[in-house]
């Protein structure tokens, strides 16, 4: 089920894109699962305002990282799910930016 997303006003890109960096600087040093951050992070994600297909696979990703973070997963199995987790932001981020013609 996809939250309602009424709630969070879509940012310019530019400033969306910032946040998602952030979001990326954080799941890279990640170590711990904290509520509060979760929901900002799903904030960003949903700040685009429209659920789209890449925001979905984001999500998926994101709480994939963090369920192997809560379940004591293997060590090698968080470092996957996070880099699986750091390429599908950079993907997300990189189709946002604008092209030059």
């Amino acid at each position: 089920m996809v939250p309602a997303t009424a709630d969070v006003a879509p940012l310019p890109w530019r400033d969306h894109l910032a946040a998602l960096g952030a979001l990326r600087r954080g799941v890279a040093v990640q170590s711990s699962v904290d509520a509060a951050d979760g929901i900002r992070a799903r904030r960003i994600l949903f700040s685009l305002g429209q659920p789209s297909g890449d925001m979905l696979v984001a999500l998926d990703a994101l709480d994939r990282f963090e369920r192997a973070i809560v379940e004591c997963d293997d060590p090698s199995t968080i470092e996957m799910r996070r880099r699986n987790c750091l390429v599908i932001l950079d993907r997300l981020a990189a189709k946002g930016l604008p092209r030059a013609s």
